[in-house]
């Protein structure tokens, strides 16, 4: 069988790391480069026996597939050379604005992605319960609450798991997200009927725990993922990458690679 061969950005960061660990467990797979920031302090150092290198032209060229864990203006340069070199691409950073989802979906014109803040199974099926969730419950006389609870290195808040949350909520009754929420990340938390609230604390070492919680005069129903460690996270990113190699172009979800879009 021939190996699907792999490049990692962001492969000196704690998610680079656990994908470079769990690549081992798939014999289909192999490592060909590892790539970082070139102002990383990880330039020059070998991870498996691999110099890191901040040269993604080259790099890529090595590889079939990129998985990229980085910051969204580091994803939107591999973005330019994954293009270039017609490379399929798995995106797992956070924090992108509008315009800079609109440049990843426009690329997905000429080359596979799959674009997901959150590559864990169980979040995904969060996300689809929450939409169907929402449909029944979200109303004028509802509020929902996005509990967001990250450790204390996480730098974008609300996080991109907890707006893919805020969205689930909004389309399941057909709304725009930014007309039920302020967006901004509360310190404490807050309700209020017919608006999406993000309550975001960051603090130890937590991986992530979420909660999305619908509540009005009658009852309150709280739905909970709890991560334990970020192996959901690799795996997931490297299922998806599996899944992306039998696509030439599109725009894809993890709700795509786990058939429950």
């Amino acid at each position: 069988m021939k190996k699907i061969k792999l490049a990692i950005v962001g492969s000196a960061g704690r998610m680079g790391q656990q994908i470079i660990k769990e690549i081992k467990n798939f014999p289909n797979l192999e490592l060909v480069a590892v790539i970082e920031n070139k102002n990383s302090n990880s330039i020059g150092k070998t991870i498996e026996k691999l110099e890191i290198t901040n040269d993604k032209k080259v790099a890529f060229k090595k590889a079939d597939l990129i998985i990229d864990f980085s910051l969204p203006l580091s994803t939107l340069e591999t973005l330019k050379y994954a293009q270039m070199l017609k490379k399929k691409l798995v995106i797992g950073t956070t924090g992108f604005n509008n315009s800079q989802v609109k440049k990843i979906k426009t690329a997905s014109k000429k080359i596979s992605i799959v674009f997901a803040p959150n590559m864990s199974i169980g979040i995904n099926l969060l996300i689809e319960i929450v939409k169907k969730t929402s449909n029944i419950l979200f109303s004028d006389n509802t509020s929902v609450e996005i509990l967001d609870i990250h450790h204390k290195h996480k730098k974008d808040a609300p996080s991109g798991t907890a707006l893919a949350l805020g969205s689930a909520v909004a389309s399941g009754k057909n709304y725009i997200l930014k007309k039920k929420s302020s967006m901004k990340p509360n310190k404490k938390r807050k309700e209020e009927l017919g608006k999406i609230n993000f309550y975001c604390k960051r603090k130890g070492n937590i991986v992530g725990d979420h909660s999305v919680v619908f509540k009005n005069k009658g009852e309150e129903i709280e739905l909970k993922h709890k991560g334990f460690n970020r192996s959901i996270y690799a795996i997931g990113a490297i299922n998806a990458a599996i899944w992306l190699k039998k696509k030439n172009k599109g725009f894809f979800t993890m709700s795509d690679v786990l058939g429950i879009s």
